[in-house]
């Protein structure tokens, strides 16, 4: 579905908690071993609204952006405070020839890297460099909407293409119902209980 460029709140969204999930197919067989097999490639980033005793003004604009997305109908981008920079991220190699990049993360342990597509930049903080000297937007590169850079030259060959920005994660309420409570008969503070966002995979 297409990506609505709302951003949620950024003091909303530290609200959230959550991160990377897999599927993992797993079968125990007679000799009690187990076999493990994916049963997807991407990771879906899921999070859960985790504050208790949140200040009333906070889950009142958390339940207005609810409604302005009509539970979970539309999507929305969404600060990851656990995860949402690239510092001198290498990207890719320059060959001579190719003009377009996809901005990515490389996440590894040293073993099995994994390399996450990176879409939503947050305006005014992308750096771009080749071998280490600043390029110019929209004098050296473009940037289109879903982080596809693309140089007015070819990168030589060997030279090392590094992003530095900010980023956010396209996600939409998981669910059409918003529950909340007043704690300690306050209503300066309030709770909200269930309330799940799951990236959306293009």
């Amino acid at each position: 579905m297409a990506v609505d460029n709302l951003v949620m709140p950024e003091t909303v969204s530290q609200g959230f908690k959550g991160g990377p999930t897999f599927s993992t197919a797993k079968s125990t067989q007679v000799n009690m071993q187990t076999r493990r097999l994916p049963n997807v490639s991407i990771a879906r980033h899921v999070y859960t609204f985790m504050m208790q005793d949140a200040p009333a003004d906070l889950v009142k604009q958390l339940r207005a952006f609810f409604y302005d997305r009509r539970g979970d109908y539309k999507v929305f981008l969404m600060k990851d405070w656990s995860n949402f920079q690239l510092v001198d991220e290498q990207i890719a190699l320059g060959d001579g020839s190719t003009v377009a990049f996809q901005i990515v993360k490389t996440e590894t342990a040293g073993v099995n890297p994994y390399v996450r597509v990176i879409r939503h930049i947050k305006a005014g903080t992308m750096v771009v460099k080749v071998d280490g000297v600043t390029k110019t937007l929209t004098t050296d590169y473009t940037v289109s909407s879903t982080g596809l850079i693309t140089f007015t030259s070819a990168p030589a060959l060997d030279a090392v293409i590094t992003v530095t920005a900010d980023f956010y994660v396209p996600v939409a309420f998981e669910g059409d119902v918003f529950e909340a409570s007043v704690p300690y008969q306050s209503l300066d503070i309030m709770n909200v209980d269930g309330l799940q966002v799951k990236e959306d995979i293009p």
